[in-house]
């Protein structure tokens, strides 16, 4: 958890925020050390008075987040299969996707390329 380096970067000690949040000094050590972790309430808390996001507070960012509404069931199966390759498949994928949007000729070949066994 970034609790202790949130806290740090506002300028506060444990006695401030826990004064301020009505928390215990000795919880609020214990969620920076990891001994514990706080409970719901306690993270909406934490992330109110620290003007940021539970995710962030708890390190659980995302690059990006997928709209689903914007894809076909189709593509989103074909998202989570992705998700399971490796990089090598990945980038086979994506030469097949870029061939595949591209003029006939270059779809060709990389058709063929994915016919051979070394691709």
């Amino acid at each position: 958890m970034k609790l202790k380096e949130i806290r740090k970067a506002a300028n506060k000690t444990q006695l401030q925020v826990s004064k301020d949040l009505n928390i215990s000094q000795q919880n609020l050590c214990r969620y920076e050390t990891g001994q514990n972790e706080p409970d719901i309430e306690t993270l909406k808390k934490l992330a109110q008075y620290f003007h940021v996001t539970i995710d962030y507070l708890v390190e659980n960012e995302t690059p990006y987040l997928i709209d689903k509404s914007q894809f076909t069931t189709t593509q989103l199966n074909i998202i989570e299969q992705i998700k399971n390759l490796s990089e090598d498949a990945c980038q086979k994928i994506e030469a097949y996707l870029i061939g595949f949007n591209a003029g006939e000729e270059h779809k060709n070949n990389i058709i063929r390329k994915f016919n051979r066994e070394d691709f």
